[in-house]
């Protein structure tokens, strides 16, 4: 049996390699379905590895906050970024707003009116953030995200 058909046998029962990164970035529900002109939730759900955390808005100037980011589309107008209460660390006397558990961000869309019943689009976009252990913060880290809507 030749050398890349043992390969792909392997990868296959082994499954796929684990994603990189300091966190699980999942975008829910991957599929999503909404009247035109309607506002739509999508969801991305966080869990930071085991001792790591990720920084939350209003952690200070010296720190990088967990951010979604679009990409810009004619066909919806994105809101603002809704996220769940941070706790609090202390690093050297200074409190600094962090997520070390699961957590789920919420990212409001608003379809555009002229889109038509039987439409898709698809949403993508990126997360970016900064994740930390107690020792040490690693480099800047994103993830690509992804949902399917379907007009109604």
């Amino acid at each position: 049996m030749p050398i890349p058909v043992i390969l792909a046998l392997l990868a296959q029962l082994i499954g796929p390699a684990p994603k990189p990164g300091h966190a699980t970035i999942t975008p829910s529900p991957v599929e999503v379905d909404g009247k035109a002109g309607a506002r739509l939730s999508l969801f991305v759900d966080v869990e930071p590895k085991p001792g790591i955390h990720v920084y939350a808005p209003g952690s200070g100037e010296f720190y990088i906050p967990i951010t979604v980011k679009l990409n810009p589309q004619a066909q919806l107008k994105p809101g603002k970024v809704a996220y769940p209460k941070s706790e609090t660390m202390i690093f050297a006397d200074e409190k600094v707003a962090v997520f070390e558990k699961s957590f789920r961000l919420t990212q409001d869309v608003t379809l555009d009116k002229s889109l038509k019943t039987g439409a898709t689009v698809v949403v993508t976009g990126t997360v970016n953030y900064q994740a930390c252990d107690d020792k040490v913060c690693y480099p800047p880290e994103s993830a690509p995200v992804s949902w399917t809507v379907l007009v109604k």
